[in-house]
């Protein structure tokens, strides 16, 4: 039987932010050069093909090992929320900032927070970052009124406005405050089943993916979701087998891989029924996979914990799902690399999806260029395209 994957295709949804496929494909080309420099490798990209909204991006990147005498063509779909984002960000400020709240105290009151912090500390951080630094810069704008008040009187109130507006604007931007409100209300509003937008986009993406699937053979497909990705790509997963039961056997692998997944911010709601139902499904379709990354340096996800379990879910007997794997980013790091970005936690929960700087098991661009399907490279946590011994010619 054959063990390498000559053809595969790769499905990716991204986290919650504006991102076209164009500025995609162009940090992913980067980062295909390094892997390339790094294992030796010889890759070529296809132009990049754009949907007509604009909603998603594809190209092929052929990748091969002249001295291990392999080669893998991979097929790389990117999905895109551009347009979903976007429109989260153009609403006003005070909509914006309602929302938010609303979310922060309905992720309280339902008991889903607690778990956070129960399950992944660091994570439960994330979660109240946003509202901690809201409620300094009240207290920065207070302070102003206080100060003002013995010259203005009543009209010092003004003064504490202008300076919460003025701080939210300046270093609310800067320290990423506006985008993690958005990231909640949303979060919340799908979790809810009130984005209907959201819902129609992942609808659209599930169909696209399915009819790629029917018109191409590929020996592995890979529905890969990053952060927020990873809950949205669940969901999508759940949708290409509602259109097509028979969607997993569509190659001789299909892996669902979430990396650094927020996903359990759904399952541990009260109203992530419909989520949960979605993971049932999952679990149910006899010949997906699912495999799930964490990690520790890494403050935005759920560290060492199974997904299914903590839903409240078991799945089959005997099954191992998901196949849950930990890693280190500074064992994939050189040294200088790791020391320079380990305590900026947006570009470490990123490294999922760069390029390593050393050899490593995970790799990203292994697992979606290498010749290896993931089912076995994470089993045998492989460094490199393959095992010494199956370095073979194809």
């Amino acid at each position: 039987m054959q063990q390498t994957v000559l053809k595969r295709a790769v499905f990716f949804i991204g986290g919650y932010e504006p991102k076209t496929p164009e500025v995609f494909f162009s940090r992913l080309f980067r980062q295909v050069s390094r892997f390339d420099a790094l294992w030796g490798y010889r890759s070529e990209i296809s132009p990049v093909d754009v949907t007509q909204n604009n909603e998603a991006g594809a190209a092929t990147i052929s990748t091969r090992a002249p001295e291990e005498h392999w080669s893998t063509r991979t097929d790389f779909n990117f999905l895109s929320l551009d347009k979903v984002v976007l429109r989260d960000f153009a609403r006003p400020m005070p909509v914006r900032l309602f929302h938010y709240l609303s979310a922060f105290f309905d992720f309280w009151i339902s008991g889903a927070a607690f778990h956070f912090f129960n399950k992944a500390w660091r994570f439960g951080l994330y979660f109240v970052y946003p509202f901690l630094v809201l409620m300094m810069f009240a207290l920065v704008a207070y302070s102003a009124a206080q100060v003002t008040a013995q010259w203005l009187g009543a009209a010092s109130w003004l003064v504490g406005v202008l300076t919460f507006v003025l701080a939210l604007s300046v270093a609310g931007k800067r320290w990423s405050i506006h985008h993690l409100m958005d990231l909640w209300s949303f979060s919340l509003d799908f979790i809810r089943g009130r984005r209907a937008d959201a819902d129609a986009t992942l609808q659209r993406f599930a169909e696209t993916i399915v009819a790629k699937a029917r018109a191409e053979s590929y020996d592995e497909i890979l529905l890969i979701g990053h952060s927020t990705g990873g809950l949205l790509m669940i969901d999508v997963a759940a949708r290409c087998l509602s259109i097509d039961k028979d969607f997993a056997g569509s190659a001789r692998k299909v892996v669902l891989l979430t990396l650094g997944s927020t996903a359990l911010k759904a399952g541990y709601h009260p109203a992530g029924r419909k989520f949960r139902k979605s993971v049932e499904q999952l679990i149910n379709a006899d010949q997906l996979e699912w495999v799930e990354i964490q990690c520790l340096t890494d403050a935005i996800n759920f560290y060492r914990t199974d997904p299914v379990a903590e839903m409240g879910l078991a799945p089959k007997a005997g099954q191992d799902f998901p196949v849950v794997r930990t890693i280190k980013v500074r064992d994939m790091l050189q040294s200088e690399t790791y020391a320079r970005i380990k305590r900026n936690f947006f570009r470490v929960h990123y490294q999922y999806v760069y390029a390593n700087t050393k050899p490593y098991w995970y790799d990203f661009f292994q697992i979606c260029c290498g010749p290896m399907f993931l089912s076995a490279r994470v089993e045998g946590r492989v460094v490199g395209g393959l095992p010494k011994k199956e370095a073979t010619s194809l």
